[in-house]
């Protein structure tokens, strides 16, 4: 297995055919994982540096002018033999990969790669600036906030947790809330999940930094620095905080034993025995586990066992919280 890392630049015409997501979802098909990001107008000086190597080419003037004309999105990639990968097999060669399916010219041609381990390895080192800044921006803005984002299956305490929280000054949010207000700026006639859908299979970072953007909106009016938000689906948003927000950021996966979980729905649905609660349970633990929750376990800041009493699970927020805000 050979371990690489490499750079793609979704130039302005990927961005603005909405390639992101088609890019993102290559990526994940050939197991190769994004270790940084930065969306920004780069600078000319820096596009020129990137393509010095092509400056007596008769299209330099033209590619540099126009991949600093408008925001690029700069990705970190890491994974095996990810030079060749990306280069060849995603980005491509026209009339392979997402550029032979896009590309309009030599300039408007969606993306750029690097073709070598070499050459990679210098743009990574021309673009570490740019991921460092857009690190400094993110830390600058979360400066003082924190963002517990709850997860887990089905009657595993969500709520219970969310309620105690807000008892507790650290007001609660609905992920849901927060997105419907995303869509009420972005295309207010359109159906909730039809919008998520559609904003994700385009490009998920920018739905995702709008969600940012008025989850920190929200903070503001409600002039708090501590929110839980719940609850936490899988997918790319737990991820993709985690890499924004970094230590402002924890995931606490409530994880609470199946048998337990049945007791718990029987008791509070009034249900005559264990068999009726699991006809209502397991169908909504297939719909949690086809969303990707039990895999947010494994990247969890705290995996919290609630299968004691209510007392117990109090006791052990109370602690994570001084962990987390001191």
């Amino acid at each position: 297995m050979s371990i690489q890392q490499t750079i793609i630049i979704v130039k302005p015409d990927g961005m603005t055919k909405g390639l992101v997501g088609q890019i993102l979802r290559s990526l994940q098909e050939h197991n190769l994982r994004v270790i940084d990001h930065a969306r920004f107008q780069l600078e000319r000086e820096w596009v020129e540096n990137l393509y010095d190597q092509e400056k007596d080419e008769i299209y330099f003037t033209e590619v540099v002018e126009w991949v600093s004309s408008a925001p690029v999105l700069l990705l970190k990639i890491e994974g095996n033999k990810a030079v060749d990968l990306v280069k060849r097999r995603i980005i491509g060669r026209y009339p392979e990969g997402i550029r032979g399916q896009y590309s309009e010219n030599w300039i408007k041609n969606v993306a750029h790669a690097p073709d070598s381990s070499e050459s990679a390895l210098r743009e990574l080192q021309l673009a570490e600036p740019i991921f460092e800044r857009r690190r400094m921006i993110d830390e600058s803005r979360f400066s003082g906030k924190m963002v517990f984002a709850l997860t887990g299956m089905s009657e595993c305490g969500k709520s219970t947790v969310g309620k105690y929280l807000d008892s507790r000054g650290i007001a609660r949010l609905k992920i849901v809330k927060i997105f419907e207000k995303v869509r009420d700026k972005l295309a207010s006639d359109e159906e909730l999940y039809t919008f998520l859908r559609q904003q994700e299979e385009r490009d998920p970072y920018a739905l995702w930094d709008a969600f940012i953007d008025e989850l920190v909106a929200e903070m503001d009016r409600l002039n708090v620095n501590a929110v839980s938000i719940e609850s936490l689906y899988g997918g790319g948003l737990g991820p993709y905080l985690k890499q924004k927000l970094g230590r402002h950021f924890c995931i606490v996966f409530l994880d609470v034993p199946l048998e337990i979980r049945l007791v718990r729905q029987m008791q509070r649905e009034n249900l005559p025995g264990v068999e009726s609660a699991r006809k209502y349970l397991l169908p909504r633990d297939e719909i949690k586990e086809k969303s990707g929750i039990p895999a947010l376990k494994e990247i969890a800041d705290e995996v919290v066992d609630n299968s004691g009493t209510l007392e117990e699970l109090y006791q052990k927020i109370d602690q994570l919280v001084r962990k987390h805000l001191q």
